[in-house]
């Protein structure tokens, strides 16, 4: 008889509260490219405020106007297809930002040729004013005529990106300098993010997130770069060794901070293996109604933009809806409590009420609803939030965090099994181990006492391969034949 062991995995995401129309579009997705369900849903979250963050805010019950950008932390190992995704459901965005791109090395080359004229006039009208000096003439005129033409000296041409992949604080505050712009960081290389000198100051991210009023960097070299209402998506996937090294080094900083508790994350069950084609549809019959919103949403804010004025829409909570998300609140309050269920996660929960106002906002936005968001909205919206907030608690919390003997026990354990036993290697280097087993295994402090433990139990026993001059890890025939992990 074997002993069948079941790992925690998490519940799917909730599709199906998504509007229709959308969901439709995400379920073809799925079928398509056969990532995990999470990680193709918040792509398309974070596709969604994209598009809406530069046209619309929210306001909450209370009153405070806060942004509708979202930051997204999916936890996932490499090829779980995230840079296929992010490209084919955010198709709109790299189409608009490619066009900026050409758009802006044809306004480069004009902007030359106008400053060119421009300096040509500029010195003109000095040597003007130094012949006039020279002849002891008035210089009143010249010099108002000089000053006029300072002030309409051509600026040069700013390509609009919506997609930057940026690591240090300097990179953000320029592309976000002036007045309105909207941006997204994301990539599935979170750790190019994670290591750089961006998140090694949660505050400047905090305030985007925020929706601060004015961010200032000042430079001693090249002065001060300010930006004005700016809004920032945040979408990135991150391997699980590369977060727990973030975490080891600056995780008390990051979540001390609030940081982590902007953040909607997720570490959806792996579908690699299991991705098995039945037949090829290359017609994608949901998908570009999406694309065609996605890409009107975008249109609206470049018009805006280029007019030099951005205005954003207020979006507020009908009566039933605003009711509702107070009585949230007020649950959501009531469990941070001492030995409530979140409080251990109280940073997350006291930020969920406004996570669950923005995504709201975004399916109102997106979805072309008319009036105020209405308490259907609201809940679709919660079941989402919801996802998130229970995953939250999974991967921050310290009870989740903290493996007992026991737990270190099944996990090494179910690591040979699943690697080397089931695919008929009955033993394995003890250092191959040490770099690539549980992640809170690789240390020798961690992992010796669990390797003493499995051979105390007669799962596992250790030797020297003389030949290859490697301490090796050796599975127990009687004991890994009767497991099942899975």
């Amino acid at each position: 008889m074997t002993t069948a062991i079941a790992i925690y995995n998490p519940p799917a995401y909730p599709i199906y509260v998504f509007p229709s129309e959308i969901a439709k579009a995400i379920y073809e997705v799925m079928e398509k490219i056969k990532a995990p369900d999470a990680l193709i849903a918040t792509s398309f979250l974070a596709t969604m405020s994209i598009a809406c963050q530069g046209l619309v805010d929210v306001k909450l019950p209370f009153g405070a106007v806060v942004p509708v950008s979202l930051n997204i932390l999916i936890k996932a190992e490499s090829g779980e297809r995230k840079t296929a995704t992010d490209k084919i459901v955010g198709e709109p965005i790299y189409a608009h930002d490619e066009a900026s791109i050409g758009q802006h090395q044809q306004d480069l080359i004009q902007y030359k040729a106008d400053h060119r004229y421009w300096k040509t006039v500029e010195s003109t009208i000095r040597s003007m004013i130094a012949k006039a000096v020279r002849h002891g003439e008035d210089t009143e005129d010249l010099r108002r005529r000089l000053d006029e033409h300072i002030k309409n000296e051509p600026a040069p041409p700013q390509a609009h990106r919506f997609i930057h992949q940026v690591a240090t604080e300097p990179a953000l505050m320029k592309s976000l300098e002036g007045e309105g712009r909207s941006i997204a960081i994301t990539t599935d290389e979170g750790e190019v993010v994670l290591k750089g000198g961006l998140m090694s100051r949660p505050g400047l991210r905090n305030k985007g997130w925020d929706g601060a009023k004015l961010l200032v960097f000042d430079r001693l070299s090249t002065g001060s770069i300010i930006a004005r209402q700016p809004r920032i998506t945040v979408n990135l996937m991150v391997q699980d060794a590369v977060l727990d090294v973030y975490q080891q080094d600056r995780g008390a900083v990051a979540r001390g901070s609030g940081f982590w508790a902007r953040y909607l994350v997720g570490a959806p069950l792996s579908t690699q293996g299991f991705r098995f084609i039945n037949y090829i549809d290359e017609e994608w019959r949901s998908l570009p109604a999406f694309h065609a919103r996605v890409k009107e949403l975008l249109d609206s804010y470049t018009t805006q933009r280029k007019s030099g004025v951005v205005k954003r829409e207020i979006l507020e909570f009908d009566p039933e809806a605003a009711a509702e998300w107070v009585r949230l609140f007020n649950h959501l309050e009531g469990q941070i409590q001492p030995w409530q269920y979140l409080s251990d996660v109280h940073d997350f929960a006291s930020k969920a009420n406004e996570m669950l106002a923005r995504v709201a906002a975004i399916l109102h936005c997106f979805t072309k609803q008319q009036g105020k968001i209405t308490k259907a909205t609201l809940n679709s919206a919660m079941a989402i939030v919801n996802w998130h907030l229970h995953e939250y608690k999974r991967l921050f919390s310290p009870q989740f965090n903290t493996f007992s003997m026991e737990q270190s026990m099944t996990e090494l354990e179910r690591f040979l099994f699943l690697n080397y036993w089931k695919v008929g290697l009955p033993c394995v280097a003890k250092n191959h181990v040490l770099r690539n087993g549980p992640n809170h295994l690789r240390s020798k402090a961690a992992l010796e006492p669990v390797i003493e433990a499995l051979m105390a139990q007669g799962s596992i026993n250790v030797f020297k391969d003389q030949g290859a001059n490697k301490n090796m890890i050796g599975m127990n025939p009687l004991r890994f034949n009767s497991l099942n992990y899975y």
